[in-house]
């Protein structure tokens, strides 16, 4: 019975939505018209209050409806005060014409609404929030500010009450309510008035703006969180959950975690979700049924092949989206002319007295030699044509190391040129280049001596794989896919900004012995703009506008983003 209660209003609540937008346009487009032309004076009673605050109401409710559709919990409480607002306009005007069925249909809308409170159930970031109770915060003390002045300059005429009656009189128009001393035609009513809705809608746009939104990590969670990757993170970006930009969603049936980040209406999961491969079909479900409860489009970047059919037979959409390159360790040599450059540039480095160390950060702490780390890397950063990328891209991590590897190179001066960070994946059974730093004009081939030298150490060790991680948008030419061919035009088109090609080249002279596939993975199974914007939103929190000002900023350069000896 109660299940089919919460149906009922559901069901109402959706037509309720429905009826506010049909209301809201009305009230934006009809008033002219009507008064005008029109002789029902009913329509003529709704529309008689303050025609810019009912176009303003009812633009402000358009704004939100998304929300609404989204099931955001924000826009709930706007509409419902937005709506508070219009109906107590209505009553201070026609308190004698209750009957009038646009405002009954406007009554009940608002009924509807508060009836399926609990229907809204997504919130919103703190960040977004903060920003917009500030905005209010500040219209609400101008507010008291011009009822202090109104009452000081009436000395005593009227009370606080009623100079804040009146203050809400000009913000609504209700002219009937103010006294002589603020007719509709002075410059400080028109200021009031139009300062007052300029900061509403400004508080509601910060809230409702497009975010990028990261919960608090509970106390444990991230012990927990790499207890699982070291178990079953497979994929060569399960590490990376560990990171401080990952929030992360549990399993509750079974043991398994998902590293989010949420863009506007979209999850964006890096990575496949962390889980034994027998439970794999139960966690996405649930994944799936927290992004439908809560109102998401699913997104999960890098994912590998190994749960491709799963994805598929639970209704999932997928796009190649890049290759990853990977290294048999048990047999893998740079002999031959495969991996001739390679060979070539390491021999370089040795002869310039280049030699590649380890650094164990949790066995012995060397602050100089970490001071040294942080300087490389923003000098590194100082070379950048774009943005820092985030969470795709892992931390140096030195304050806690966890279980990261070390690997740099000194000159014969003891001067550290270059380093890279390698992370595991597989249980332990490889590990990936994850952080590469190197100073400008370095020496020829550092970076392939330390890549090198490191497998070789992995090797050893019977380790059995090793990556350079995912070459973004290569290998692409053989995909039919129409998304696959816009991300293969980006590769072309945005090379001067992020280097795709050179990227790739650079893993690619190593002769890996295979090619990963990598993929975008998406719920709707239908890859639409905002999926694409929260992309790029999610690795760089500079955004949109840091891609559009790289472009045109390096558009006319001919030279790679970076060189063939960075693949960082």
């Amino acid at each position: 019975m109660n299940q089919r209660f919460s149906k009922l209003i559901i069901g109402l609540n959706k037509a309720g939505v429905v009826l506010l937008l049909v209301l809201s346009i009305a009230g934006i487009v009809f008033p002219v018209f009507l008064f005008r032309y029109g002789e029902n004076m009913s329509l003529i009673r709704y529309f008689e209050m303050h025609h810019t605050v009912m176009r303003l109401s009812g633009f402000l409710i358009l704004l939100v409806s998304w929300k609404l559709y989204k099931r955001v919990s924000v826009a709930w409480s706007i509409v419902m005060i937005l709506l508070s607002l219009r109906i107590f306009q209505y009553l201070m005007i026609h308190r004698s014409d209750l009957w009038n069925p646009l405002f009954l249909a406007e009554v009940f809308c608002y009924f509807i609404l508060l009836l399926s409170r609990n229907y809204y159930v997504r919130k919103t970031d703190r960040y977004s929030l903060k920003r917009g109770v500030l905005i209010y915060l500040l219209f609400t003390v101008f507010i008291f500010f011009n009822a202090a002045l109104a009452l000081f300059r009436e000395k005593g005429a009227l009370s606080f009450l009623q100079c804040m009656e009146v203050t809400l009189g000009i913000l609504f128009d209700l002219n009937n309510l103010a006294p002589s001393v603020y007719t509709p035609h002075t410059a400080y009513y028109s200021f009031l008035f139009w300062f007052s809705w300029i900061c509403i809608i400004s508080g509601l746009i910060a809230v409702l703006t497009p975010y990028v939104s990261i919960k608090a990590q509970a106390q444990g969670e991230m012990e927990r969180a790499r207890m699982l990757v070291n178990l079953y993170g497979q994929n060569c970006s399960s590490y990376l959950a560990l990171e401080k930009d990952k929030s992360y969603l549990f399993g509750r049936a079974v043991q398994g975690v998902a590293a989010y980040g949420i863009v506007g209406d979209i999850f964006v999961v890096l990575g496949d979700p962390v889980c034994d491969p027998g439970d794999f079909r139960t966690f996405l479900s649930e994944i799936i049924n927290h992004c439908e409860r809560n109102a998401y489009s699913l997104l999960l970047l890098n994912t590998t092949g190994m749960f491709l059919d799963q994805y598929d037979t639970m209704g999932l959409g997928y796009v190649k989206c890049g290759e990853e390159p990977r290294f048999f360790l048990p047999e893998y040599t740079i002999a031959g002319s495969a991996a001739s450059k390679v060979r070539l540039n390491i021999n370089h480095a040795t002869k310039e007295g280049i030699m590649v160390k380890e650094y164990d950060p949790r066995q012995k702490k060397n602050s100089a030699l970490e001071k040294e780390m942080m300087e490389i890397s923003k000098e590194w950063f100082s070379m950048k044509k774009s943005g820092e990328l985030v969470f795709t891209m892992g931390s140096i991590g030195l304050d806690h190391p966890m279980d990261r590897r070390y690997f740099y190179a000194e000159d014969p001066t003891g001067r550290i040129q270059a380093f890279v960070v390698f992370l595991p994946f597989a249980g332990g059974a490889g590990y990936v280049a994850d952080v590469t730093r190197y100073r400008a004009g370095t020496v020829r081939g550092v970076l392939e001596k330390i890549n090198y030298e490191a497998m070789m150490t992995f090797q050893t060790e019977g380790i059995k794989w090793a990556s350079l991680a995912a070459a973004p948008l290569a290998r692409l030419e053989e995909e039919t896919d129409m998304t696959a061919k816009l991300l293969r035009l980006i590769y072309e088109k945005m090379n001067n900004v992020y280097g795709f090609k050179a990227l790739y080249q650079a893993k690619q002279k190593y002769n890996p012995s295979c090619w990963e596939p990598s993929y975008y993975v998406f719920y709707p199974p239908v890859f639409t703009p905002a999926m694409a914007y929260s992309i790029v939103r999610i690795q760089n929190p500079l955004g949109i506008r840091d891609f559009i000002k790289s472009f045109i900023h390096n558009s006319a350069d001919s030279k790679p983003a970076h060189s063939d000896r960075c693949w960082d």
